[in-house]
């Protein structure tokens, strides 16, 4: 086992959640234990209560980091001011995200933690803040900023919704189409919908 003394606490902090996303990526949520975390970055499992209050606390930390790489994908995509084209964009490089990276998707919105686990309110800054990227898609619509957000949101629950229910039933199965397609459609028709009533 390496020593205490090897490495910064900012370095270990890092290797833990290198190693956290790297069990949930292959193994999935479940299997990120201390003792795992620990032995793969070569120390001892009582190392990382020295870092983090709990292995919540951990876990917590890694759906940051799992919430940061889906907005580096959506910013990524260039707003080109047209509506439709831009929240299709930020649509598929969400759906891209989970088709890559299924396990981390899981982890960062199918994982509860146990317990009662409180989420930081930095974590819910990142997901507001993630919203604004629709918003700012959105803008070319003319909307008061309390119906732009709405609007945002709303897109987000609904496309999120597709992709538990399909992961979770089947839905995509159903022979209605893939989830890109029932999620493309669902995000086309709302437009629609929010265009008219502008």
């Amino acid at each position: 086992m390496a020593r205490r003394s090897d490495h910064t606490r900012d370095q270990l902090h890092q290797m833990m959640l290198d190693a956290a996303r790297h069990v949930a990526a292959t193994d999935g949520p479940e299997a990120i234990t201390a003792r795992r975390i620990a032995g793969d970055i070569g120390y001892s499992p009582g190392t990382i209560y020295q870092l983090f209050d709990n292995l919540d606390a951990l876990i917590v930390a890694l759906k940051s980091v799992i919430l940061a790489e889906i907005l580096e994908r959506l910013d990524a995509v260039n707003l080109s001011g047209k509506v439709r084209a831009d929240v299709l964009a930020l649509v598929d490089g969400y759906l891209t995200y989970e088709r890559d990276e299924p396990a981390l998707w899981r982890t960062l919105f199918d994982f509860s933690l146990p317990g009662g686990s409180e989420i930081p309110e930095s974590f819910s800054h990142q997901i507001a803040d993630g919203l604004t990227r629709v918003e700012h898609a959105l803008a070319p619509l003319g909307l008061s900023a309390t119906e732009q957000a709405t609007a945002a949101r709303t897109l987000w629950a609904g496309l999120h919704g597709i992709i538990s229910l399909a992961r979770s039933s089947g839905l995509a199965r159903s022979g209605v189409g893939s989830t890109d397609a029932l999620a493309r459609h669902f995000a086309v028709t709302y437009l629609a919908g929010l265009t008219a009533a502008a």
